[in-house]
């Protein structure tokens, strides 16, 4: 019989062979990247891109004591965050987190007080006490802020795996998510700048994975480290508290509807069983509650109880003369102003129509998601980049319509377009409204999409996967080829090392050490005069 098979096999035609050769070329792409070796290469990947950004991006010179200069930085605020960190680094171990007073002169790097995100600012100030201490020179100073916030990167890409895997999807569509995530250059150049954004959105993954391990299994375990690790993550950056409650809310209701309540134990005789079984982690995690806790009851909760808001207005703790030095209260005040100044002289401007304006919102983020842009950077993309960036996301929203049924088959893809759908939704209205009563875009950045990004890849491959199955396998003999192509190109357009260099090509991207050691056609830049090395 195995003779027969093999003659048979033998005088097989050329384009059977061919054939048969390209309808097994997915399978043996997912093979292949279900092998761990695929998955830490790419973490490496990630690291050395990371390490990379983080030593030639062009960085702000600030201080603790209130010189905040926006000219000089290419990261997002990052001009902020480092002189915020540098004040809290600046100030007596023993002082604590809680700010009690500060110098009208120090409103320029922000509303300090109350502000609620400012554990991330506190955490990083012992990072930099002891190369202030040593009398390191300043860049040392930032490069080794990037350099942690690229390992809360890594980490960031780690928990996505775990987070795709709980939900039932299989290793290939984890990593390749992962993938895709390295190659977006906005994740990459924002866990190499100095903002909480990085440790907010890996904390937020952390939530929607305990958040899916409930979904998946109820426990009281796994509800009580979500909620631990959705307080963490508001501390580090207070616009997630809603979407922290919605990921956890929908879990809970979905794996109860599934489970019932029957499925869990007694708060306290599941307490007790944790401690007996895992002593040490559970009273780790205890201590993290409390703690926690007490954290957002002095910020979040005072700041509700008086101020009426998470995130008090400056002017309701200083006066408006002081609040003018903070750069946004400044820019907003000066926004809310004119378009009240226009309203009541009947010049106030039209309201946009809904379908022009979701194009404009989703052409900005979706080229600031793949293409650096700092606040005053112009676009500069290339007509037939931006023409095949339409193409693929028009493709995208097609599929995705088409094959929406396979988005609904699981109770955890249920739950990831929940999160991932009322994030995307809220976004858009937030910057719809910003618009309506500021007249400007503000916020307008892909960055804000990162949070739930991962999830939006996975639903996109979920949804390819199929589309494909379902296709005859002459459809797909024809496709495989084309699609493959296709995807290359993107990855040759749009993947953050050439997505990067093939724009940033001007002084302005680098620092001093990194005109000097990169090449010119990396950088686009030939032999220049630099000014004096403050930025070596």
């Amino acid at each position: 019989m195995q003779r027969l098979r093999g003659a048979h096999a033998a005088r097989r035609r050329p384009s059977e062979v061919v054939r048969d050769a390209l309808l097994e070329t997915p399978g043996r792409l997912g093979a292949l990247l279900a092998r761990p070796w695929v998955f830490w290469t790419a973490i490496g990947v990630f690291v050395v891109l990371g390490v990379l950004f983080a030593v030639i991006l062009k960085y702000p010179v600030v201080d603790g004591d209130g010189h905040v200069p926006y000219p000089g930085t290419i990261a997002p605020d990052e001009h902020r965050h480092i002189a915020n960190i540098l004040y809290y680094a600046q100030r007596p171990v023993t002082a604590g987190p809680v700010l009690h007073h500060i110098a009208p002169s120090d409103l320029a790097m922000g509303e300090m007080l109350r502000f609620p995100s400012y554990v991330y600012y506190y955490v990083m100030s012992f990072a930099v006490k002891p190369i202030i201490d040593l009398g390191l020179p300043y860049s040392y100073i930032v490069v080794a802020l990037r350099l942690v916030n690229v390992v809360v990167g890594a980490i960031g890409l780690i928990v996505t795996r775990r987070l795709l895997r709980t939900m039932g999807l299989s290793e290939a569509v984890a990593v390749l998510t992962v993938i895709m995530l390295i190659g977006t250059g906005r994740y990459v150049w924002q866990s190499s700048a100095v903002s909480y954004d990085a440790p907010s959105m890996t904390l937020f993954l952390c939530t929607l994975l305990y958040s899916a391990r409930f979904l998946r299994e109820p426990s009281w375990g796994s509800l009580a480290k979500a909620v631990v690790l959705s307080g963490w993550t508001v501390l580090f950056k207070y616009t997630f508290i809603p979407f922290a409650v919605v990921a956890i809310v929908v879990a809970v209701v979905l794996g109860l509807r599934r489970h019932g309540w029957h499925s869990l134990s007694t708060p306290l005789r599941g307490f007790v069983d944790a401690v007996r079984t895992r002593a040490v982690r559970t009273a780790l995690w205890s201590v993290s509650f409390v703690l926690v806790t007490a954290l957002v009851v002095e910020r979040l909760g005072v700041n509700l109880v008086t101020y009426r808001a998470f995130n008090p207005d400056c002017s309701a703790l200083h006066t408006h003369a002081q609040c003018m030095r903070f750069s946004i209260y400044a820019r907003n005040f000066q926004a809310t102003r004119s378009h009240e100044l226009a309203q009541a002289n009947g010049q106030s401007s039209s309201v946009p129509d809904l379908l022009e304006f979701a194009g404009r919102w989703a052409t900005t983020y979706f080229q600031s998601v793949f293409f650096y842009r700092d606040r005053n950077s112009t676009w500069s993309v290339q007509p037939a980049v931006i023409v095949l960036g339409a193409l693929v996301v028009v493709a995208a929203v097609v599929l995705t319509s088409a094959m929406v049924r396979s988005l609904f088959r699981t109770r955890a893809l249920v739950w990831a377009v929940a999160v991932a759908g009322v994030y995307t939704v809220a976004m858009f209205v937030f910057n719809l409204r910003t618009l309506l009563t500021l007249d400007n875009e503000y916020a307008f950045s892909g960055r804000y999409m990162l949070p739930v990004l991962p999830l939006v890849y996975a639903l996109l491959i979920v949804a390819a996967l199929g589309a494909w199955r379902r296709l005859r396998n002459r459809w797909r003999t024809v496709l495989v080829v084309p699609v493959l192509l296709l995807g290359l190109v993107v990855v040759l357009l749009f993947s953050t090392p050439f997505a990067f260099f093939t724009y940033a090509n001007s002084p302005d991207w680098y620092t001093n050490s990194a005109l000097d050691l990169l090449p010119h056609w990396m950088t686009g830049v030939d032999d220049v005069v630099v000014p004096s090395a403050v930025q070596q």
